[in-house]
């Protein structure tokens, strides 16, 4: 319990930094990313484990630390949230990669979207070749 409290407090400590101030915001935020992926690690269940990973995730995206990002909502179980936000950061490849393994936990309106798009931008990539 300790251990969630302070990653919580670390996290509220993080947006408090200005975001002028780019280093110290972007260690405090990877430090409550870490805090919480500890959390995820000690977690008495699966769903506290979840929480804990997409916390982690959020603190990531507050820095944008895309790949990590990613790799937190994977380890919560959350791919549709990891392909969605691969799609809106212009990571298509790694969009398309985590819908085709794991096409059965991604919601099929998120996983449409991108196929479209993904076939669109490869069509036109050849085109330009």
């Amino acid at each position: 319990m300790v251990a969630v409290a302070t990653a919580y407090n670390l996290q509220e400590a993080a947006r408090d930094i200005p975001e002028s101030e780019t280093r110290r915001r972007r260690e405090a935020f990877t430090g409550a990313a870490s805090a919480f992926e500890h959390c995820a690690e000690i977690a008495r269940s699966a769903e506290e484990e979840s929480t804990h990973y997409a916390s982690a995730a959020r603190c990531y995206a507050d820095v944008k630390y895309h790949q990590d990002v990613v790799r937190t909502l994977k380890l919560a179980n959350k791919f549709t949230e990891a392909a969605s936000y691969c799609f809106d950061n212009n990571l298509l490849d790694n969009a398309v990669s985590i819908i085709k393994k794991h096409e059965a936990q991604v919601d099929s309106n998120t996983m449409e979207c991108i196929k479209e798009v993904a076939r669109m931008s490869y069509l036109e990539s050849k085109e330009l070749e």
